[in-house]
């Protein structure tokens, strides 16, 4: 039985709404699944290549020789080079995007390291994709310095002697988190934040830490004329800095009337070491970097308080394939919880910090088997794994939307040039960068 735990859905929902049951999918289902995928894969190559579509250099000898040879080697690469919008037509072929699309609950995770058991083709295809930015599926690529002639993943096996060296880039489950996911996970708590009227929420996601600071104290400063409510929060979901791959989250609760001072700040870590976040000193400084005070007065940094959780797991003796790399994740959970309570419990934002935090856990049931309580450490490694594939599975979503959105304005652009009566044709679709559709 595969172990891991699966979604009750087939669509990405928010993570505070998931029904997580043990899935009974095995792993001779996914070999069947996979079969079926990579011939799917091998005749809509077959049939591109019968159209006469691959020309030039990649018609050699050995093409026109050997067709089939072909296919299972160089072809879905040539594929790719020829088409800037590869991946989004695969997404429109019925087979191809029904097993790329599929949900956690039809895929088997290896024990151990949870790593998917992923087709050929598929492995190729998103390997592929990710030579173009925006068209990375969060996740489930190789680094491109890993990848090998044809887009396979390069094993240690197949590294050359002296080369292999084992990093979180090789596994499913410790691959950092990518543009695209953090992007996905930025508009979730957007689409959270909408339709506060208590207390107006602002979500923050673009820069590192000290730059969302900076887009706060700016913002607040506009208020100050435009709003009438004088209170606004805002919620923070950003990596610390350029040299530093961590996530944090923070809350801060800004007067219009006073821009230069936070009424209050929140940091939400998600490692607390010996009762304190490792990056404690150096959001302090970010914050009176932001917020300098006139000489005498106390320091903007002696309002911070700590709202983080201790949820995720130390790296020191822990082997590279069981690291816990899912930061964006707590803070993403993290950041929503606070949405919510600011919607739904805005007094609690200025009540105490014990109490505001125990009720953001009970907003956390992905982590949290009750207040404070957090869920067993193998549990939570189980969710973070179902996070990651649905993060993926969203993005290819969202690809597959967008283009068939492009091919229909296409075609209604197509429709209307043919009617006597439309006199301007609008030919700036005809430049669309379809490889940013991600």
């Amino acid at each position: 039985m595969n172990a891991l735990m699966a979604l009750g859905f087939s669509e990405p929902e928010p993570i505070n709404r998931l029904q997580i049951y043990q899935t009974e999918y095995t792993k001779e289902q996914a070999e069947q699944a996979n079969l079926a995928f990579d011939e799917s894969v091998t005749q809509y190559l077959r049939q591109w290549i019968e159209q006469g579509t691959v020309a030039g250099a990649d018609r050699s000898v050995e093409v026109e020789h050997d067709t089939e040879e072909f296919i299972q080697q160089g072809a879905l690469r040539s594929y790719f080079k020829h088409h800037d919008d590869a991946l989004e037509r695969l997404l429109q072929q019925d087979a191809i995007a029904q097993h790329l699309l599929r949900s956690s609950n039809q895929v088997y995770f290896e024990p151990d390291a949870y790593e998917p058991l992923l087709a050929k083709f598929e492995k190729r295809i998103y390997n592929l994709a990710a030579h173009r930015e925006h068209l990375e599926v969060p996740f489930r690529y190789s680094p491109t310095s890993r990848q090998g002639a044809y887009g396979d993943s390069v094993s240690f096996a197949d590294m050359p002697a002296g080369e292999a060296r084992e990093d979180i880039g090789y596994y499913f489950g410790t691959r950092r988190s990518d543009t695209t996911a953090l992007n996905l996970i930025a508009r979730q708590l957007r689409h959270e934040a909408l339709f506060s009227t208590l207390l107006p929420i602002h979500v923050v996601t673009e820069g590192y830490m000290e730059d969302s600071l900076r887009a706060i104290k700016t913002m607040t400063e506009r208020l100050q004329a435009e709003s009438h409510q004088q209170l606004h929060c805002f919620v923070v979901q950003r990596r610390h800095a350029a040299d530093d791959r961590h996530l944090g989250a923070a809350l801060l609760l800004m007067n219009t009337q006073q821009p230069d001072l936070p009424q209050r700040v929140l940091f939400c870590d998600t490692l607390k070491p010996n009762g304190k976040p490792p990056w404690w000193d150096k959001f302090k400084r970010y914050v009176d970097t932001v917020f300098p005070q006139p000489v005498g007065s106390p320091a903007a940094s002696e309002r911070l308080e700590d709202g983080g959780l201790n949820l995720q797991r130390l790296h020191d003796g822990v082997p590279i394939r069981h690291q816990d790399i899912d930061c964006a994740f707590y803070t993403a959970s993290m950041a929503r919880a606070l949405i919510q309570i600011t919607k739904l419990s805005p007094e609690l934002i200025s009540g105490s910090i014990e109490e505001l935090v125990s009720r953001m856990t009970e907003r956390m049931p992905e982590y949290f088997a009750q207040i404070n309580v957090p869920k067993s450490p193998e549990l939570v490694r189980q969710v973070n794994v179902i996070r990651r594939w649905q993060t993926g599975q969203e993005a290819l979503i969202e690809l597959q939307r967008a283009y068939q959105s492009t091919l229909s304005a296409r075609q209604s652009t197509q429709l209307d040039t043919n009617d006597p009566s439309w006199d301007l044709v609008d030919q700036s679709d005809a430049n669309l960068d379809l490889s940013s559709a991600a």
